[in-house]
């Protein structure tokens, strides 16, 4: 990814992942039957938020691994869209840097907020520590 060219995301692939991805979610799927049993006629929906962000390498939000070690990525100004699909039912949300989830977001609080405000989303190491 270039800092001039950011490819707009595919938002029905990147709804798809998030699908796929809440559906191998234990506490997910538990409020989602929660919620159903409630209103056997509510369903999961999904809104898109998305907006480009300016990284500082080309790692982007993906600065650690998932084994917790840093991700090693050029030192380049990199831009790249970042999607927030947010999930109604449930109010979760996926947040997407490129195609790509980073991580999921329940009971999300006030920082969380401001950030998606000013359209600057965290990093997966710092989300780990402030949402």
């Amino acid at each position: 990814m270039s800092l001039m060219h950011a490819k707009y995301p595919n938002l029905e692939l990147l709804e798809f992942k998030a699908r796929v991805m809440l559906s191998k979610d234990s506490e997910f799927t538990e409020e989602v039957d929660k919620k159903r049993k409630e209103n056997k006629h509510r369903s999961v929906e999904f809104e898109a938020i998305v907006f480009s962000q300016m990284w500082g390498s080309t790692c982007t939000g993906f600065d650690v691994l998932k084994d917790g070690s840093p991700a090693i990525g050029g030192c380049a100004m990199t831009k790249e869209y970042t999607t927030v699909m947010h999930e109604l039912l449930t109010d979760s949300y996926i947040v997407f840097f490129g195609a790509d989830p980073c991580y999921k977001v329940t009971n999300a609080n006030e920082t969380f907020f401001d950030d998606l405000g000013k359209r600057r989303m965290a990093s997966l190491s710092e989300a780990k520590k402030v949402y």
